[in-house]
């Protein structure tokens, strides 16, 4: 599947579960904004890892990453400013 065949993903924020339409070619935080939502973020450009968030489920592609080790890699973290996702399933949890 590429990210243009996905419609949208679920999100966990501040306790509360959401459905963002999804963007083809946008990174997962460019949705979340758009849909009006408010996660943590800073720089966009994957050096800060203020946007690091736990992803449950799915298949994603970081852009870049300046900031995770591997082993955060390993346990599932991922940038929203640089996750494209790439399969229908994807979930993460802002608040892990």
């Amino acid at each position: 599947m590429k990210s243009n065949d996905v419609k949208s993903f679920r999100v966990a924020l501040d306790g509360v579960e959401h459905r963002v339409d999804y963007r083809p070619g946008a990174a997962l935080l460019d949705c979340m904004i758009d849909a009006d939502l408010d996660p943590a973020f800073q720089c966009r450009e994957g050096h800060c890892g203020t946007c690091m968030v736990l992803k449950i489920a799915g298949e994603v592609e970081m852009r870049q990453n300046n900031f995770l080790s591997r082993r955060d890699l390993e346990r599932g973290y991922i940038l929203l400013c640089q996750s494209i996702p790439l399969s229908e399933d994807v979930w993460v949890d802002c608040d892990a």
